[in-house]
């Protein structure tokens, strides 16, 4: 069962008040905190180093690389066009380094939702 019909059958025993609003929210801790566990735990092989995303990040940054790295396709795509097409201007390539320098402090997930791991 996933997590989402678990928090409708809840909501609806909530509704026809066979449950009470509180044990409604009790349980509703309980299964969000579970989740965070097991999102916490998760070692899947295809999790992506944020040691990895960084590198790229700082060396091929303006190519996108750290982007596609991550599945970050789209992104991916407009700074690797905009670092080949404008990069006899300067002012794209320092807008793009800017861009780059941003994703490295914010950017804390994969394109999956997957948090980065660190070695």
């Amino acid at each position: 069962m996933t997590n989402i019909t678990e928090l409708e059958k809840l909501a609806t025993l909530r509704d026809k008040k066979i449950i009470t609003t509180k044990e409604f929210e009790e349980q509703k801790k309980a299964l969000l905190s579970r989740n965070l566990k097991e999102v916490e735990q998760d070692t899947s092989p295809d999790r992506k180093s944020r040691l990895a995303y960084l590198l790229l990040a700082w060396f091929l940054g303006i190519f996108g690389a750290h982007n596609f790295y991550a599945g970050y396709k789209g992104t991916a795509t407009a700074q690797l066009l905009i670092t080949l097409l404008l990069f006899w201007l300067i002012i794209p390539l320092i807008a793009v380094g800017i861009w780059v320098l941003i994703e490295m402090i914010c950017v804390t997930k994969d394109a999956q939702g997957r948090p980065f791991t660190w070695p």
